[in-house]
């Protein structure tokens, strides 16, 4: 297995336009690993460090494991076509089934945090959270409310400080 050490703004043109398809977004509580596809997200700069913001529903198992833990990762898949595992990992909750193990998805340790990262994906990104912040309802508007929001299933956003990032080829 090789990585390649990137600046983290080095891919994230590349990032950003395969999160508009998907990426996995992988937490860990205890010995429990659960993966989940995100569509949104982004990558910023917030005081001075580099940032990789994801927006996760309340009601999704992910968001109760990033409440017990200040850590994810982010894995994206550049070449390889993961679209039935993304779509997978995105309609099954890590409550009922382990995706990571129904979709054969290989776990690699992270580099600088406990959260592994996907060998299936090129390109990962590994994060610290820094900010939590929670959508206000009310701030919402309303025509975004009546598309993505007509349960009231709000999301919780994240700001992961980007502590390391890189390519892995040779996994599989």
């Amino acid at each position: 297995m090789e990585y390649t050490t990137q600046n983290w703004y080095d891919q994230s043109d590349q990032a950003l336009d395969q999160l508009m398809t998907g990426a996995f977004v992988t937490t860990k509580k205890g010995d429990k690993v659960n993966t989940m596809t995100i569509a949104w997200g982004g990558i910023n700069v917030i005081w001075g460090r580099p940032v990789f913001v994801i927006y996760i529903r309340y009601s999704r198992d992910t968001y109760d494991m990033l409440e017990d833990n200040d850590e994810f990762t982010i894995s994206i898949p550049t070449t390889a076509d993961l679209r039935k595992e993304l779509a997978y990992c995105g309609t099954r909750s890590g409550r009922d089934t382990d995706k990571i193990e129904d979709c054969k998805l290989t776990l690699v340790p992270g580099r600088k945090v406990t959260t592994p990262v996907l060998g299936e994906c090129d390109l990962h990104y590994e994060c610290k959270i820094i900010y939590r912040q929670a959508m206000e309802a009310n701030m919402v508007p309303k025509d975004v409310k009546e598309r993505y929001y007509k349960t009231n299933n709000y999301h919780m956003i994240y700001y992961g400080e980007i502590i390391d990032a890189y390519q892995i080829k040779g996994v599989k």
